[in-house]
């Protein structure tokens, strides 16, 4: 949402994002044990998780490098010691290149998580209908409480089918959020706070 222009505030919410969402049924569906990090999301908010195939499983660190091209997009430095051979196979070329046992997993498995995903994204547009219009809201009821514009500001929430509720900055700009944190109460007040301390 982008309101009065360009030198206004913009806040994007993106919910049933498909590499995202696959990535986090791929962690599930192969058991992968992955090493701690601050913007690693709890498990996958599903009932029953699917049967992993993995015969040795897979490397967490693997994992973990392509969750975090996937959410620190920004971020991204060129690796040289890595030739950036496109992993034609796979949904993600350029992300899953340099990661093999993970790729030839992403590559057999993705025909069921992309099932999963629009399935998913079904339901959930029959249950929540388009991004909420919420969002915009708040941010104009903070500017009437200010009895003021909000500053510029420009800031994006991804929004994670996960069981846990914290939500992760990964940069000033950009948010991991739980959908169940999204869908409840405790995201108006959780943006509000937001939008008053930088706009």
């Amino acid at each position: 949402m982008e309101l009065r222009g360009p030198m206004s505030w913009r806040m994007s919410i993106r919910r049933w994002e498909y590499l995202v969402d696959c990535a986090l049924w791929i962690r599930a569906a192969e058991r992968i044990e992955v090493p701690p990090h601050r913007l690693l999301p709890g498990p996958l908010d599903i009932d029953e998780p699917p049967t992993s195939t993995a015969p040795g499983g897979v490397p967490g660190t693997e994992w973990l490098g392509w969750w975090l091209s996937l959410v620190e997009t920004r971020q991204q430095v060129a690796r040289p010691e890595v030739p950036p051979e496109p992993a034609d196979d796979t949904p993600d070329p350029l992300g899953l290149a340099s990661l093999p046992t993970l790729r030839g997993i992403v590559a057999r498995r993705w025909p069921e998580a992309h099932d999963w995903h629009l399935n998913r994204q079904r339901d959930g547009l029959a249950r929540h209908g388009p991004v909420s219009r919420a969002t915009g809201e708040i941010a104009n009821q903070v500017e009437r409480s200010l009895n003021r514009s909000l500053r510029p500001f420009s800031v994006e929430f991804i929004l994670l089918p996960v069981r846990d509720e914290v939500i992760r900055r990964v940069d000033h700009e950009r948010y991991l959020v739980p959908e169940r944190v999204y869908d409840s109460p405790r995201w108006a007040v959780w943006l509000r706070d937001l939008v008053l301390r930088i706009g």
